[in-house]
């Protein structure tokens, strides 16, 4: 068999005539046709686990895969399976199962860390981080924009020296060499005296390496004024998002699909952010207004925070990731007395701290991909 199938693989098993689930896991190593490991099978409420010696074979016909021994626990005693797999693809693998002394059920699993890096199309939509000058300034802001597919969308802009931050509400269109937008009105501000331009202004948008940007000039003018007799200094604007690739989409679809097959929640990737240690701390607090939110996290499809009401302080979790994407959910248990669920998220890789905010409903969590860089 030419498909090398050593790696960690994940899906569920499950048995004829029942509607109950299992997550399954596999490790495996290959070393010609002759394959050895470990699996393991939980319930889905996580109240039922147990871990397998795996030995196998794969060739031409098929993989066919048998838990030698139940490591643990102890008691009860599971039903050690045999598995006799076909690949569909070289990220997904299907077929059924037998034990003695059980009804049969069938098995998918998917591979964490394919291979193939067809990039997914350009999309403007989405959001996009950098900065933003003004000619009247010795410094610089922070600048974002999410864009949303209806032309709308919003702004947020933080000044390290006065104002604070605002969030504006922006229209933009497509242009030939990239977007026109316009903000309309500030929404949200963290200084309620501080009056902030209405920008607006045409950036070009081109591609550096694994990263697309948006350049350009901006002017604008006093909120509640007019560009007649309130202009603002003009500046100019620096966005980018990252390139995505079909093998970011293969690699955390395992864990997307168990979660939204168990949860009936959709996953919204926020942000790609990338650290330079295995070992890391997901850190997480309510930067705004303490209002009850409630939140579970999922790291890699397994829960690293159960049902935890956050506050001003920090609460620190420190977790191992693997060396390829690995994807942490943000799931709403209570949305608190304010909708939606919004949580500040830092990820410490022990160099530097990456703070983002995340948001989740009762039908859209919340995620963020985190990826290794090469060390």
């Amino acid at each position: 068999m030419g498909q090398d199938l050593t790696g960690t693989w994940q899906g569920k098993v499950w048995q004829e005539n029942s509607p109950d689930t299992f997550i399954y896991e596999v490790q495996l190593t290959q070393n010609g046709e002759a394959l050895a490991g470990q699996a393991s099978s939980r319930s889905k409420d996580g109240k039922m686990n147990a871990q397998f010696s795996l030995s196998g074979r794969a060739t031409d016909e098929g993989i066919r895969l048998q838990e030698v021994e139940q490591l643990q626990p102890e008691s009860p005693r599971w039903c050690l399976k045999y598995l006799n797999l076909q690949s569909t693809s070289v990220s997904q693998l299907r077929g059924d199962w037998t034990a003695t002394g059980c009804r049969p059920g069938f098995v998918e699993l998917n591979r964490l860390g394919a291979t193939r890096t067809e990039e997914l199309p350009f999309t403007f939509p989405g959001r996009w981080s950098g900065h933003l000058s003004q000619s009247d300034r010795d410094y610089g802001f922070y600048y974002e924009m999410n864009l949303k597919p209806d032309g709308t969308g919003t702004s947020k802009i933080v000044s390290e020296d006065a104002g604070g931050e605002a969030l504006h509400a922006l229209r933009w269109e497509e242009t030939a060499s990239g977007i026109r937008f316009t903000e309309s009105e500030v929404l949200e501000r963290t200084d309620p005296k501080w009056k902030w331009c209405l920008k607006s202004g045409q950036l070009s948008q081109s591609r550096t390496d694994g990263t697309y940007e948006f350049r350009g000039d901006w002017s604008g003018y006093l909120e509640h004024k007019s560009p007649s007799n309130g202009a603002c200094a003009p500046g100019t604007v620096y966005l980018n998002k990252p390139v995505l690739s079909r093998t970011v989409t293969e690699r955390i679809a395992p864990s997307t699909n168990q979660y939204t097959e168990e949860t009936q929640r959709t996953v919204k990737v926020d942000r790609v952010l990338k650290v330079r240690s295995d070992n890391i701390r997901i850190k997480v607090w309510d930067n705004g207004i303490v209002d009850g939110d409630i939140l579970t996290l999922f790291l890699n499809g397994q829960q690293i925070l159960h049902k935890y009401r956050v506050n001003k302080r920090r609460w620190s979790i420190p977790v191992d990731i693997i060396r390829g994407e690995n994807l942490l959910i943000l799931h709403a248990e209570d949305l608190g007395d304010i909708s939606p669920n919004t949580v500040a998220v830092a990820i410490d890789d022990g160099i530097s701290e990456q703070i983002i905010v995340l948001s989740s409903n009762l039908r859209e969590s919340g995620a963020i991909l985190i990826q290794p860089f090469d060390f």
